[in-house]
């Protein structure tokens, strides 16, 4: 399988010609993006799984490797699925720069979610970022420009304390492989392993849109076309999302030996408490989407700080859930503003029962964010609250703080879908039967999740049975495969 270095080159020979194609640019956004996604599919049902690609012919820990495990292949589909989602809604773009762009993020992301070694996960990062920026900034206006750059100087704060990581790590442990580095992490003392687990989670938590690192989210997502607030969601967040798994969980398993991570918890409930707040006193539905992202975010790392094997269930579930659910959101948004030239989500009234799939699917996807009974978000957070319980008296104390959170949720999204089913006339406008068709497949895809848990819960135990193995079952994977 050493061709699956071709779904990051082939994007990043594709950003290159994206120079020269002209009108053919959007033609070959398709081809790449369906490439990769076929490939990934392919990978996925050849029954080669786990394997390791030594770049170069030099095998871990000395070479660069793309490590291809089953956490791996389902995040890598999450990713290129997203990206064939998010496509779909570009319309009228003729400027090479916007294809270039997204090229490279798309090599980045994959990149991100295949590579085995931190300091390529560090480069692919400064892909994407160095890619979104040029998306948000597309518009080239002053509110998209604002947040290309608001975005651009808290990831290049992130950037600092990333490298500083990494080169702590080299410093110490002379290698940058994952499996080498969970391997060698046990000989640090505990304050070394403190402060490179500190700098490295203070880089991440940019991307995975955790307080105070959060700044750049709403001004991103109000500036940015629709289409770049799906790949800033589908995209990058879900290869964040890998990478806070792959790395935290299985390169730093110790990590709850530690008070780093009460920390976490104390983070992830602050980041859903602001931005359900956020979201509640928003009346622009980009933002509200954009508020909401941050607090599923915060329920996700909430989880994951708890580390026992329902709340890490349960964090996958969000992921899971809200995948799907901002997806339907993103699209609806975009034709529900369209129709009525405005973003504000009381112009939209009426509009439910004028194009009722459309309302319908944004209400199934705001009942599984607010964790109802029989949708896909629910069995998110029933595990995260069972695992919370369980636990010590700060996460009884922050899951109930959460739980209060996801009424203010349930306030502000059933009152949007209220709204869009409030009788008024409005102007006829023609919405493509795709744009409806889109967002209820994926509505009915939640609740398929959120009546059959079992038809997702084979792939998150493999998942979660890779990370409560770790590091020993990824070092083997890694060190061991020739």
């Amino acid at each position: 399988m050493n061709s699956i270095v071709f779904l990051v080159v082939i994007p990043l020979i594709a950003a290159f010609l994206s120079l020269f194609l002209g009108n053919l640019n959007k033609i070959t956004m398709y081809i790449v993006t369906l490439f990769n996604l076929i490939f990934s599919i392919s990978v996925f049902m050849s029954g080669k799984i786990p394997f390791n690609v030594a770049i170069g012919g030099w095998k871990a820990p000395f070479g660069i490797n793309f490590v291809v495990t089953d956490i791996t292949i389902y995040f890598l589909l999450l990713v290129n699925i997203a990206a064939l989602m998010s496509i779909t809604m570009v319309k009228d773009i003729k400027e090479y720069q916007f294809y270039s762009f997204y090229f490279v993020l798309l090599a980045a992301t994959n990149g991100m979610v295949l590579t085995g070694d931190m300091f390529n996960f560090y480069l692919f990062t400064e892909l994407s970022t160095f890619a979104i920026a040029g998306l948000v900034a597309y518009r080239r206006d002053r509110l998209s420009t604002g947040a290309a750059l608001k975005f651009l100087i808290l990831s290049s704060t992130a950037s600092l304390f990333s490298l500083s990581s990494i080169g702590l790590i080299y410093k110490t442990l002379g290698t940058l492989n994952f499996a080498d580095i969970a391997l060698k992490l046990t000989k640090l003392n505990q304050a070394s392993y403190n402060l490179i687990l500190i700098l490295f989670l203070a880089s991440m938590l940019v991307e995975l849109k955790i307080f105070p690192f959060n700044l750049w989210v709403v001004k991103s997502y109000e500036g940015s076309i629709t289409s770049v607030n799906m790949f800033t969601h589908g995209m990058l967040g879900t290869a964040g999302i890998y990478g806070a798994i792959r790395i935290l969980l299985i390169v730093f398993p110790n990590m709850y030996n530690t008070n780093i991570s009460k920390v976490l918890v104390i983070l992830s409930v602050f980041t859903v408490l602001i931005g359900e707040i956020g979201a509640l006193k928003e009346k622009n539905l980009v933002k509200v989407l954009a508020f909401s992202s941050m607090a599923q975010m915060g329920i996700f790392m909430f989880g994951i700080a708890l580390g026992s094997f329902e709340s890490i269930k349960g964090s996958l579930y969000i992921v899971v859930s809200n995948y799907l659910a901002k997806l339907v959101m993103f699209i609806v948004t975009k034709q529900y503003s369209r129709a009525v030239d405005s973003k504000n989500y009381i112009d939209m009234k009426g509009l439910g029962r004028k194009y009722p799939i459309l309302a319908i699917s944004f209400t199934i996807a705001a009942l599984s964010l607010m964790g109802m009974p029989f949708f896909a978000g629910f069995w998110g957070k029933f595990s995260i609250v069972i695992s919370a319980l369980s636990l010590d008296r700060l996460s009884t104390l922050g899951i109930a703080i959460i739980l209060i959170a996801s009424v203010i949720e349930g306030v502000y999204y059933l009152r949007i879908s209220h709204t869009f089913f409030v009788e008024k006339d409005v102007n006829s406008v023609n919405i493509s039967r795709v744009y409806s068709i889109i967002p209820f497949a994926l509505a009915l895809l939640i609740l398929v999740v959120g009546i059959y848990p079992n038809s997702i819960e084979q792939m998150l135990f493999n998942v979660i049975d890779e990370i409560k193995n770790a590091p020993n079952k990824y070092i083997n994977i890694i060190l061991s495969l020739k």
